[in-house]
């Protein structure tokens, strides 16, 4: 920390030394530049006096930067040389033009000088090379386009004069062509590394570029001067104290590590003006009527730029393609979490007034479908469903797979509920996938913008947004409401379900009192027999009485009981009541039968048998006194564990019902299966019995295979008697539904069901 603390103090101090040196220099050029050299005040000891100091100071802060940064300290080192060779062959010049003697065109001076461009592009090469190392054959040509073109240039710049130049002995060759030659590769160079860099240049390399620049249009002057024979050749010097300064500048700014970059339209643009400008020098070098060299070069420049502007397009497409598949769902083709995220975050960045909003899709018991049916089948409806999903959207609305069965759609549709009201239509429609019509349900979250707030990044409300929509999905879960927009009481929400959970806790295990917890109450509704010599029987449902929140229905605290592993106690309450009411009933005379429903965690719970058999026991009553109801998904969700269990009590002489048959996924062979005595066609197929033919046809087709399976059927939801008339005609052996009255309160007399079911036997 302290050596970064005086890195920084010296950097301070090396820039105003800079400063005030520039300030020195610039007075000096202003007399230079109006022909009275020997008037300037810091003309000191003769006319290169002041080059030399510049090229003496510039080396001893480049020293200095290596001695405290070790960082490319040979890069530097061959820099601060190239500076200490300049400033000695001026020392030497100096020396050779005071003595008086003639200058011959190749003097010890140009030993000194001619290193100098070798050492600098040595040194910048070595700067570079952590970017040579990471660039594609994109950037190469690039490089190759930028490098002929500043060659070009610089050809142009020195003319046929010096190009075309062959008086003299092997000595002046070297002079009048070595510098051009040194100085083209140098300038070429440099533009190389420019376009390695993506032509964006911090300063240190800005300054760079300054000093080779500088270098070059000095030599190329003295060059053109000496072919000709005339110049200010003083004026010309002067540009190496300005190669002093900028030397330490560059060292002290600390270039940065360049890396390559995604290929996008942009860099297209570089080689169509490097190429461009090629042509310029073309037009240039044929109507002043230089050198071929600067054409041969510009011209080569030319294809080079041609060719990287077709691996460009290559390049662009490639990373189209890249993109597309880095933010596209593989299996269903839609945006995937990725795509769909960045589309949402694009949506709040643009900042216009309209309303966007979330919604979250989750597939309810898409498990089930690919446990029963195979993750074949489940990927395909998937794929399936993506279509029928975008189907009901807008379109500028964002259709998105986040995942597994989860979607997501962004909309800015004013009305949110139509549209949340049509993907559940969408989803519910049957998929016919693998020869199989498979129905489906969905719970869907929505949030709006303003759940999101207005504060933050657009990240940060983007996954606010996504919080909220997915909270409020689990509650439409929870609910079983379709589709639930997000509220801000949510939090409210979940510190009352806690202190339910808690108070539903004491309830179960004796933990509270009466009056504080309320108690559980079973209400009852018949399955109405349609032969005359069944046994009656009824479905047991239990209700919460609460204190203050009065009765609570069991779709507000049964899932509450699964999520905190309260079931078993609550079936255990459930099981007892339901067997003393029978039992009750059953004093009374008359075979009456009772219906309760286990749970998905019931069949896994390893006292279940004993404890149904010995209530029973208890109570007197015969096994068939007690049917069991779980649901078609809880019957498949593990087929042998659920099996196992039901398969005991089935030997034991319990009942074994199959509960909302026809919201599932199972095929009616997992019936054959199972060891149930009956299954229950759920309403979703009754309510359209009398108005949808093929409805109609496909429930009886389910009982008449029911029958030929030995099951009995009892057909749910039964509100209308045209129902009953057409299921009687059927063959169903119960019904249950309000038609026949709703669930009622326990009592010591069973319900009565006489009126109703007087018309179903009567026909009347």
């Amino acid at each position: 920390m302290a050596k970064r603390s005086a890195v920084t103090a010296v950097s301070r101090v090396v820039w105003l030394v800079v400063g005030v040196l520039a300030v020195v220099l610039a007075i000096h050029l202003g007399w230079v530049w109006s022909g009275h050299s020997e008037r300037s005040p810091v003309r000191l000891w003769s006319p290169w006096a002041l080059v030399e100091i510049l090229l003496g100071v510039g080396l001893l802060l480049v020293v200095l930067r290596c001695v405290l940064m070790p960082a490319q300290r040979l890069a530097w080192a061959l820099i601060g040389a190239m500076a200490a060779t300049t400033g000695a062959g001026y020392v030497v010049w100096d020396r050779i033009v005071s003595s008086g003697v003639d200058v011959p065109s190749f003097s010890l001076a140009d030993a000194f000088w001619l290193p100098a461009l070798p050492l600098l592009g040595v040194g910048v090469w070595r700067l570079s090379r952590p970017l040579v190392g990471g660039v594609g054959t994109v950037r190469i040509w690039d490089a190759v386009a930028a490098g002929l073109l500043g060659a070009s240039v610089m050809a142009l710049v020195l003319g046929r004069s010096v190009l075309t130049w062959t008086g003299g002995s092997p000595l002046d060759a070297i002079v009048t062509l070595g510098y051009p030659a040194l100085t083209m590769v140098l300038v070429g160079m440099m533009g190389s590394i420019a376009a390695l860099a993506g032509w964006r240049l911090d300063t240190g390399w800005l300054l760079l570029c300054a000093l080779v620049l500088d270098m070059a249009v000095g030599n190329a002057l003295t060059s053109r001067m000496l072919a000709s024979g005339s110049g200010n050749i003083e004026m010309v010097d002067q540009l190496a104290g300005v190669a002093g300064l900028l030397i330490p500048a560059a060292a002290w700014s600390r270039p940065r590590r360049m890396a390559d970059r995604p290929v996008d339209l942009r860099t297209l643009v570089a080689p169509l003006i490097c190429a461009a400008a090629a042509v310029v020098v073309l037009l240039l070098t044929e109507v002043t009527g230089e050198t071929w060299v600067s054409a041969l070069l510009a011209t080569l420049s030319v294809l080079a730029a041609l060719i990287r502007v077709g691996f460009g397009v290559r390049s662009l497409l490639d990373a189209g393609e890249q993109h597309r598949l880095a933010i596209t769902d593989e299996l269903t083709g839609l945006y995937n979490r990725r795509g769909f995220l960045r589309g949402v975050e694009e949506s709040l960045a643009a900042g216009n007034r309209r309303t966007r909003a979330v919604l979250l899709l989750d597939l309810d018991r898409f498990k089930d479908v690919n446990d029963g049916l195979g993750h074949q089948i489940g990927d395909q409806l998937l794929a399936a469903l993506a279509p029928r999903l975008a189907d009901v959207l807008g379109p500028d609305d964002l259709l998105g797979r986040l995942g597994g069965d989860e979607f997501a759609v962004l909309t800015s549709t004013p009305d949110v509920g139509p549209l949340a009201e049509r993907l559940l239509k969408a989803v519910r429609k049957p998929l016919p996938v693998g020869g199989i019509a498979i129905p489906m349900d969905v719970s869907i979250g929505v949030a709006v913008e303003a759940d999101a707030g207005d504060t933050g990044t657009v990240e940060e409300r983007t996954v606010e947004l996504l919080r909220c929509a997915d909270t409020a999905m689990y509650r439409a879960k929870s609910e079983r409401r379709g589709w639930v927009r997000y509220d801000s009481i949510g939090p409210d929400r979940q510190r009352d379900a806690l202190e339910r959970a808690a108070e539903l806790r004491g309830l179960l295990l004796g933990m509270g009192s009466r009056e504080r917890l309320g108690s559980l109450e079973m209400h009852y509704q018949a399955l109405v027999a349609t032969s005359p010599t069944a046994p009656a029987r009824y479905e047991a449902l239990v209700r919460w009485r609460h204190p203050q929140h009065g009765m609570i229905a069991p779709d507000n605290f049964i899932g509450l009981a699964e999520r905190t592993g309260l079931t078993p106690y609550l079936t255990r309450r459930v099981l007892g009541m339901s067997l003393d009411q029978v039992a009750q009933w059953r004093q009374g005379g008359g075979d009456i039968e009772v219906s309760v429903n286990l749970s998905a965690s019931d069949l896994f719970h390893p006292t279940l048998v004993d404890e149904v058999l010995d209530g029973l026991r208890s109570r007197g009553l015969p096994p068939s006194a007690l049917t069991v109801e779980i649901t078609e998904q809880v019957a498949i969700g593990d087929l042998n564990t659920g099996r196992d269990v039901l398969a005991e009590l089935r030997r034991a002489g319990v009942g074994v019902a199959i509960d909302d048959f026809g919201t599932g996924y199972s095929a009616l062979s997992y019936l054959q299966r199972l060891p149930a005595t009956e299954f229950k066609l759920d309403r979703s197929l009754t309510v359209k019995l009398t108005d949808d033919p093929a409805a109609a046809a496909i429930t009886r087709a389910c009982i008449d295979l029911a029958h030929t399976l030995g099951l009995e059927v009892v057909a749910e939801g039964i509100e209308t008697l045209d129902q009953v008339d057409a299921l009687v005609a059927a063959g169903v052996e119960r019904l249950q539904g309000w038609y026949f009255g709703k669930p009622v309160v326990g009592s010591p007399v069973p319900p009565s069901s006489a009126f109703r079911a007087a018309k179903v036997l009567t026909g009347s």
